[in-house]
């Protein structure tokens, strides 16, 4: 048994990734696709800890609750749609009718506060704090997740945010609409058995089917990075499902509540709640782990080979990125994204964003955005005949918060002779500038 356990940890850890399977049968070609990204999915979950994350998020849900429902009620009213949304709420909120009354009370009494007085101005200014708040702790989510490490400015996440939540309401009345509306035509064609029949189904499915929408669009839009469509649809068509799994199974076994009546008296129905939105924010962070997945699982293998790189290939790297973009940027070209720079240059984007992050940090580089604020690009800091390779080692050797204590330095000889040394060692090619390295390699 031992030896079966050792084996196949070793099969989905090295030899799966070994495998070249453009020579295999296509059903073969599909179960090594599916369990590689069966093994990036399980390694990112542990490996991000996104238990931990769900756990906050829902934290962050019961705390953003009230003010998200009151945006969405607010504007909802403005349009005449209030009644609309929340019979639409209290038919998907599956809590009971007691806390259902309490939340919305709450909700009320929050906006009451927020027209008035003194308070209008603060009281704004709480609420879009707090959804802000919140969407920025499922963003920093999914930026773990895909190993990017800056998100939107503050500027871009109030338009962003805020626009999906005066969208939002619109949307569940056309989605209300819809329901109304096929409702209609079920009744007015019952004599018709497969027109009724086709038509309870499609009312049936439609939740599920806009639950799947949500995610696939929740997985490309969220990540402060380039995802792409196709990398998203399985994933969002699995959270989809799974979440309307569990909000079957949470609305018919809500009977185990009963043994709380006696604690919990009207809020007896809030461990389950709570336990219900940690699930769901798991299936949900799973799920964008998978499009991750489906997205690198090629660039995984080497992913993982490089974790350990040495100094010497991750210096290697860094001048070979600065080539790239120096050279680009000394030809009047646009400047590289990362997407761009680790297709050209056949580098993992995880990789590829690390370095540029870190030579962003020691001031080689320098970061900007397009007009819309979601691509970045980067571009030289200093004059690139300037840079040269020993410019390069020298800013990532004294890259750091600070240097070693003087105290202890001043009474250590060999530390003395051993500062100068590694400072000084420096060969004549290292005076060649970036630039020209690249064009003299690609004319060799």
């Amino acid at each position: 048994m031992s030896k079966f356990i050792v084996q196949a940890k070793r099969f989905v850890t090295r030899d799966v990734w070994r495998i070249d399977d453009s020579k295999e049968t296509w059903w073969r070609r599909m179960g090594i696709g599916l369990t590689r990204r069966l093994v990036i999915t399980v390694d990112g979950f542990l490996e991000n800890n996104l238990t931990s994350y769900a756990a906050a998020l829902t934290y962050s849900c019961l705390l953003a609750a009230v003010p998200v429902l009151a945006i969405i009620f607010a504007v909802a009213r403005g349009f005449n749609f209030g009644a609309v949304i929340e019979e639409q709420l209290r038919a998907n909120l599956s809590v009971s009718e007691d806390l259902a009354n309490t939340v919305f009370g709450f909700i009320d009494s929050y906006l009451a506060h927020t027209h008035s007085g003194i308070f209008l101005g603060f009281g704004l200014i709480m609420l879009l704090y707090t959804v802000v708040m919140f969407t920025s702790n499922i963003e920093t989510a999914f930026n773990t997740i895909w190993h990017v490490r800056s998100s939107r400015n503050i500027y871009r996440r109030v338009i962003d945010y805020v626009t999906v939540f005066v969208i939002l309401p619109l949307l569940i009345v056309v989605t209300s609409g819809f329901s109304v509306f096929m409702i209609t035509l079920t009744s007015l064609f019952s004599d018709y058995v497969i027109l009724s029949s086709t038509m309870e189904f499609v009312i049936q499915v439609t939740p599920m089917v806009l639950w799947c929408i949500a995610f696939v669009a929740l997985y490309k839009l969220m990540p402060n990075t380039h995802v792409r469509w196709r990398a998203t649809l399985i994933p969002g068509l699995l959270a989809g499902a799974l979440f309307q799994i569990l909000q079957y199974l949470y609305i018919h076994y809500q009977i185990v509540l009963s043994s709380y009546n006696a604690i919990y008296g009207t809020f007896a129905a809030l461990p389950m709640f709570m336990l219900w939105l940690n699930i769901s924010w798991i299936i949900c962070l799973v799920g964008a782990q998978l499009s991750y997945a489906n997205q690198c699982v090629d660039e995984y293998a080497f992913t993982k080979d490089s974790e350990d790189m040495s100094r010497c290939d991750h210096d290697s790297l860094c001048i070979l990125l600065m080539a790239h973009i120096a050279h680009r940027f000394y030809e009047g070209m646009p400047m590289y994204t990362t997407h761009m720079l680790a297709r050209e240059t056949g580098l993992p984007h995880t990789i590829v964003q690390g370095l540029l992050d870190e030579l962003t940090t020691v001031g080689l580089l320098s970061e900007t955005h397009d007009d819309t604020g979601i691509r970045q690009h980067y571009l030289p800091q200093q004059d690139i005949h300037r840079i040269t390779i020993n410019k390069i080692l020298r800013s990532l050797d004294n890259n750091g918060k600070g240097r070693i204590s003087q105290r202890w330095a001043i009474g250590n000889s060999i530390w003395n002779r051993i500062r100068p040394m590694r400072a000084s060692l420096a060969s004549t090619d290292g005076e060649t500038s970036i630039v020209d390295l690249y064009n003299n390699t690609t004319k060799a």
